[in-house]
């Protein structure tokens, strides 16, 4: 799964960094985790974030990533989601179906901080709640 973001933190000398994802989550990266060789990480700098099952790759996004990513956030499947929400470290805790209505809920403990994310599919339609200590937040 691609996703675009902003560098708007980094040090040069120690090669970390700070970024604001689409999904409205911060990850950290480092410099091993840059696979851009024609270019150096900067604050302000537009990227893409690409997840794989348990890594990332961040590097400056094109404007073909911009537009497959918010493409992307429209059409997904709510087993896309629940791939993206646990490769991020959500658990999924519950996978029920009623009235053709399935219903998925993960959560997440870290950093002092409970998050849940509940995913609702009814046809082909695809929704998704997340919450952050009990408030909602936007996906």
């Amino acid at each position: 799964m691609i996703l675009t973001g902003m560098i708007f933190q980094y040090n040069e000398e120690e090669g970390l960094g700070l970024l604001m994802l689409s999904d409205a989550k911060q990850k950290e990266f480092s410099q091993k985790e840059w696979i851009d060789a024609g270019n150096e990480p900067a604050v302000g700098q537009k990227i893409a974030y690409i997840s794989k099952a348990d890594t990332f790759e961040v590097r400056v996004a094109t404007q073909d990533d911009i537009k497959k990513s918010l493409l992307k956030q429209e059409e997904q499947t709510a087993e896309e989601h629940l791939e993206h929400f646990t490769s991020l470290g959500f658990k999924l805790v519950k996978d029920t179906t009623i009235n053709n209505v399935r219903t998925l809920t993960l959560r997440s403990f870290a950093n002092f901080e409970s998050e849940e994310v509940i995913i609702t599919q009814k046809d082909n339609s695809v929704s998704v709640l997340q919450s952050i200590n009990g408030k909602l937040i936007n996906e």
